[in-house]
């Protein structure tokens, strides 16, 4: 008999232990970046958790991080198989022998990585996988292959092909969005822009978010507000040192940044505001 489980992106959700929490009541929560070389950054690793279909958990999966923050999984095996074999996924090999992260637990990226690829070869990847469903579709395993242990050294290659595929893709998809959002928020400043220097804008906010550290799909919409607001050379420009030393301070997450950014740049609007009146 299959039992369903979510592996959520904890950069993604935010207060994402308090929110389990308050949804579950204190359900058991495995975090995959344990008993690995990365332990010390487990406060932002992918965590696993078992969810019953229809309950309030598998409701809020569905609102509000189905899209770009989780993945839900179905398999036959114990669950200690199943947290084997991801947690064995959390990095891959890269032509030059160099590792990376790699966040397979993005739907997107799940669907990019997993979807075309033959039967055999899927399997494999997927383990004791049995079912992924993704938002607009699901990936089946035809045969069900044993859990590959978790070691310092990853047996999952991704060759040069892949990785271009799936940040092409991934960039498009983005771009997409990014464009959506900001015609949305912002029409007075991006309404007359063509298609092609929507497209140029869209790249330029997300590599200027990029240079300052912000890469998650939330950060870099509220990265667009500053852009728009504050110039397309924001935060290199030289009226933009107040931000540039908020952007510096040590000790902060990447949301905590973003959020002190916002208030000096509300508070500098309404200085403006009332200087003009």
């Amino acid at each position: 008999m299959n039992r369903a489980y979510l592996l959520l992106d904890r950069v993604q959700i935010e207060n994402l232990s308090d929110r389990l929490f308050e949804v579950t009541g204190g359900a058991t929560v495995h975090s995959l970046y344990q008993r690995t070389a990365y332990s010390h950054l487990e406060s932002v690793g992918p965590v696993l958790i078992g969810v019953v279909p229809d309950s309030p958990l598998a409701k809020v999966f569905s609102q509000e991080w189905s899209a770009t923050a989780g993945i839900w999984l179905e398999s036959a095996a114990d669950e200690s198989q199943v947290q084997e074999h991801l947690r064995s996924l959390i990095h891959a090999r890269v032509e030059g022998a160099a590792t990376v992260f790699f966040r397979f637990y993005d739907p997107r990226i799940t669907a990019l990585w997993l979807m075309d690829l033959p039967a055999p070869e899927r399997d494999r990847l997927m383990g004791p996988v049995r079912l992924i469903r993704l938002p607009e579709s699901q990936i089946h395993q035809q045969t069900e292959q044993p859990a590959i242990p978790y070691a310092d050294k990853p047996w999952l290659l991704l060759t040069a092909e892949q990785l271009d595929q799936l940040n092409t893709a991934k960039r498009k998809c983005f771009a997409r969005q990014l464009i959506e959002y900001g015609q949305c928020h912002f029409p007075k400043s991006l309404g007359s822009l063509a298609s092609t220097a929507l497209q140029q804008w869209a790249m330029d906010c997300q590599a200027s978010a990029a240079r300052s550290g912000f890469s998650a799909v939330d950060e870099v919409f509220l990265w667009v507000r500053f852009c728009v607001v504050l110039g397309a050379d924001f935060p290199d420009g030289p009226e933009h040192a107040a931000y540039r030393q908020l952007l510096a301070e040590p000790g902060l997450l990447p949301r905590q940044r973003l959020d002190n950014l916002n208030r000096a740049l509300t508070h500098q609007l309404l200085n403006d505001k009332d200087f003009t009146r």
